[in-house]
């Protein structure tokens, strides 16, 4: 792989990467969280979603049921609140919306991370501009991140993961034509927390004597590409400053969408089973005219308790409709039906999963002579209950097939008000 120094350098990379972005989520709406451990959970209050730095420190671990570690809850006063996915998604777009006021050229590379193109700004300002794009996120958003700045993107990642781990630093690392530090940053770099090497990969590689990313940089590369592909062969690259991922300022199509929550509350009456089949349709018609597409091929599914002493049944239905469509309605008549197909009495049902496997595109989805196109004002009705939801809140607009409440049978018992996305829970300010 050769490249020349010019090809090298005109490339400038930076991550952005929102510090325990969940919990960070919460602490900008309630000054008591500061300084004090704190965990997120997910779907129905069950796994450990995120951590702040405290309860890291307590050895509360990652992707771990709660109720495993309830004894180090409450020994030490851990503040534990349920995901408000609403808040994390609307704090993530104003995150970006900052990021973008510094370059047009912006990845959205996941909820809490995006890579930014700065070819364009002087090398010996780099620093610099890393810690304006800091101070102003964090002084719009309240959401505190770490930024690091290099050659590629993978050098990129690996500096911004030095930077979280010396508070020296102050949360900003360049080493983009610093030689001295970039090499001193991947000496203090884990092989294991190298971008794309996962722990099957980093088990093999300590092994065999590379147990940091230095002494994986000057592994011989026809070993490297031998042991891990040629994936493994542009990581290394990149950590010699040879660009071999570019910025993907668009995202790629999804291939699938689904939507499959757990609920809080067991279902054991067809009434409950075909609610909730109606109520993930209606979410599952969301995501598809979010992604604007419209599902061709779908598959309805459902499920007990896996750890439940309880009558085990799963079960799942496909279909193809004959013209796709992202129209909530036709998609909930058809997750009805299946449901009333599977369902089994005297179980007690955990999930209901509906999920669209082959996308069309919805401005150009291939008809039927047989079928007549969908009405123009069923699309427009679509589009106006999105609206709603999006501006309201949530739920303000639901098919009547979700039940007369249309309440979400997902538990978040511990859930904090939707500050930025539901007009009654704007936050209040009283003068003294």
């Amino acid at each position: 792989m050769i490249a020349t120094v010019e090809h090298i350098r005109k490339f400038i990379f930076a991550l952005v990467d929102c510090k325990n972005f969940y919990v960070s989520c919460e602490r900008a709406f309630n000054s008591r969280l500061w300084k004090k451990p704190v965990i997120v959970l997910g779907n129905n209050d069950g796994i450990i979603i995120a951590r702040s730095d405290e309860a890291k420190q307590l050895g509360i671990p990652m992707g771990f049921p709660v109720f495993l570690v309830r004894k180090i809850i409450k020994d030490n006063d851990v503040i534990v609140k349920s995901a408000n996915f609403p808040l994390y998604f609307n704090m993530r777009d104003r995150v970006r919306g900052i990021l973008s006021e510094f370059t047009p050229h912006l990845e959205k590379y996941s909820i809490d991370e995006c890579f930014l193109d700065l070819t364009a700004f002087p090398p010996d300002q780099l620093d610099s501009y890393g810690r304006q794009i800091k101070e102003m996120v964090e002084r719009c958003t309240g959401i505190p991140v770490q930024v690091g700045i290099a050659e590629t993107k993978c050098l990129a990642k690996l500096a911004n993961k030095v930077a979280k781990k010396k508070p020296e630093l102050k949360g900003v690392l360049s080493v983009y034509g610093n030689l001295r530090w970039r090499e001193r940053a991947l000496e203090v770099t884990d092989v294991g927390d190298l971008w794309g090497v996962g722990p099957a990969y980093a088990t093999m590689l300590k092994s065999n004597g590379i147990n940091n990313a230095l002494q994986f940089r000057d592994a011989p590369e026809h070993w490297v590409q031998k042991k891990m592909t040629i994936m493994g062969a542009r990581i290394q690259a990149e950590l010699k400053a040879i660009k071999c991922h570019s910025l993907s300022e668009l995202p790629e199509p999804k291939k699938m969408i689904g939507t499959a929550a757990g609920v809080g509350v067991l279902m054991e009456t067809l009434e409950e089973m075909l609610q909730e089949a109606a109520a993930r349709a209606e979410e599952e018609g969301w995501k598809l005219r979010k992604e604007n597409v419209c599902a061709k091929e779908m598959v309805v599914w459902v499920s007990t308790n896996p750890f439940s002493a309880d009558p085990k049944h799963n079960d799942a239905r496909e279909f193809t409709l004959p013209v796709a469509t992202n129209n909530t309605s036709v998609i909930a008549k058809l997750a009805q039906a299946c449901v009333k197909e599977m369902y089994k009495n005297g179980h007690r049902y955990k999930r209901v999963g509906v999920h669209a496997l082959t996308l069309e595109p919805a401005n150009c989805v291939q008809g039927d002579i047989f079928v007549d196109y969908e009405d123009p004002k069923k699309v427009t009705l679509m589009r106006v209950m999105d609206q709603l939801n999006q501006e309201r809140g949530t739920g303000t607009v639901r098919i009547a097939a979700t039940g007369p409440t249309g309440v979400s049978r997902t538990l978040f018992q511990n859930q904090s008000p939707h500050y930025t996305s539901r007009w009654s829970d704007l936050p209040i300010a009283r003068a003294c």
